[in-house]
C-alpha cells in the first residue's frame, strides 16, 4: 500500500542512527545539535524542543524552507499556534498533517493534508528543506508508558533523508504535496 512506504522508509533507516536518551539532548548546545543524528525514545517534551528547534532555523532563515509537519491531530496545533503563525510566514510553504479533528487556523502559505486512515496517524514529524536548510525529526509513537505519549524516532540535519523523506509525502499525497528538487540542484531552478 501507498500509504505504508513512510512507515517502511522509517523502519529501514532506524538503525542507522546511534540511540541516544533525553540526557544527551539536554547535554547538547544548539550549535553541536546541528551537527547531530541519532535516534531516540522521547517525551512529548523533549519532542517539542526538537521540533521548535528546526521551526526557529525556519523563523531565522525566511523565505528558503519548504515545511512538513504532522500533528498527528490537526487539533493539537493550538498549543503551537504562536509559533505556527511565524513559522508560516517565515516558510516557502508550510504542509500540517493529522487527522481533521478540528479547522485548522487560516496560516499564510499553508496546506492541510488529513492523514486519516493511513499510518502516518502514528507519526510525528517535522521536516524543514530548501537550500542550506535540511533538517527532519522522525518518529512513531510507541506504546504509552505510565499514561505519558512516548516517540521513538530520529533527528538529523541530513540533506538527503529530508528529501527522500518529502519525495515520499509526495508519492502518498501527489496533489498536494509538490516533488521536491534534488539537494544538489537547489540553486540551479
Amino acid at each position: 500500500m501507498t500509504n505504508n512506504i513512510l512507515s517502511t522508509f522509517y523502519h529501514n533507516l532506524m538503525p542507522l542512527f546511534p540511540p541516544r536518551t533525553e540526557k544527551y539532548l539536554h547535554q547538547l548546545k544548539p550549535q553541536d545539535l546541528q551537527h547531530s543524528s541519532f535516534r531516540y525514545i522521547f517525551s512529548v517534551k523533549s519532542m517539542t524542543e526538537i521540533s521548535h528547534l528546526i521551526e526557529d532555523s525556519v523563523i531565522e532563515t525566511r523565505g528558503v524552507a519548504d515545511v512538513h509537519v504532522s500533528f498527528q491531530y490537526f487539533s493539537r496545533i493550538d498549543a503551537q499556534l504562536d509559533q505556527y503563525k511565524k513559522v508560516a510566514e517565515s516558510s516557502n510553504g508550510l504542509w500540517l498533517y493529522g487527522i481533521p479533528d478540528a479547522p485548522l487556523p487560516q496560516l499564510p502559505r499553508t496546506i492541510g493534508i488529513s492523514t486519516s486512515g493511513t499510518p502516518l496517524e502514528n507519526y510525528w514529524f517535522v521536516v524543514a528543506y530548501g537550500e542550506g536548510i535540511y533538517a527532519t525529526l522522525l518518529a512513531e509513537e510507541i506504546d504509552p508508558e505510565d499514561g505519558q505519549r512516548l516517540y521513538e524516532g530520529f533527528f538529523t540535519f541530513e540533506a538527503e533523508t529530508s528529501y527522500q523523506i518529502i519525495s515520499l509525502l509526495h508519492q502518498m499525497f501527489p496533489m498536494q504535496v509538490p516533488l521536491p528538487i534534488a539537494p544538489q540542484d537547489h540553486g540551479k531552478e
